[in-house]
């Protein structure tokens, strides 16, 4: 196998760059105060660090796996886009196939990166603790960072508890570690009814 040289490199920085500039519904105040979308690099990064701070305590799970695929859980989103949980029903229903057909784009895009490769679909297949443990997690950090800045994202959106709860609860019981901070979560935001709408 030959190194990859600078134009390969420079690829991989376009593609971080695309990456960049998904934006997601969860918003997050930036340095002049005003309430900006938060972005999949800002997301994935605040997901890997919470991954890795956790892992330690969770030692039947690979720390390092975590953080890798925490770094690439959302990196079909460059192709596909981002979902939005609350979306329409046509939108979340062609998520999957979306998301299948950014895959093999990528695929095509990055044979030479296959450990990259290996890590989204383990991630999308959740085929191991720690591909269900990022997935659940993943789940609640819109809600932590949501909760952090006084429910501003389910204010503009019109979000219940409830709502929240029903979209949420059973994709974060596949894993039973993040599952006991989602209790936790959920318990703190019943104590702040003025979060929601």
């Amino acid at each position: 196998m030959s190194t990859p040289d600078i134009a390969r490199l420079l690829e991989l920085q376009k593609l971080l760059l695309q990456f960049s500039q998904i934006e997601r519904i969860t918003h997050r105040q930036n340095a002049a105060a005003d309430f900006v979308n938060e972005n999949d690099t800002e997301h994935s990064y605040n997901l890997a660090l919470t991954a890795w701070f956790l892992a330690e305590y969770f030692p039947k799970l690979d720390r390092n796996l975590l953080i890798r695929l925490a770094l690439v859980h959302d990196l079909v989103e460059v192709h596909a886009g981002d979902t939005y949980i609350y979306a329409d029903a046509a939108t979340l229903a062609s998520k999957q196939a979306r998301e299948a057909a950014a895959l093999k784009k990528l695929q095509a895009d990055w044979a030479d990166f296959p450990d990259m490769l290996g890590h989204i679909e383990s991630y999308e297949k959740r085929d191991t603790e720690e591909a269900k443990f990022i997935y659940a997690l993943d789940k609640i950090m819109p809600i932590m960072q949501i909760y952090i800045h006084n429910g501003y994202t389910w204010h503009q959106e019109g979000i219940t508890p409830h709502q929240l709860d029903a979209a949420k609860r059973h994709k974060i019981a596949l894993s039973p570690e993040v599952t006991a901070y989602y209790e936790q979560l959920y318990a703190l935001l019943l104590e702040r009814p003025e979060l929601f709408r």
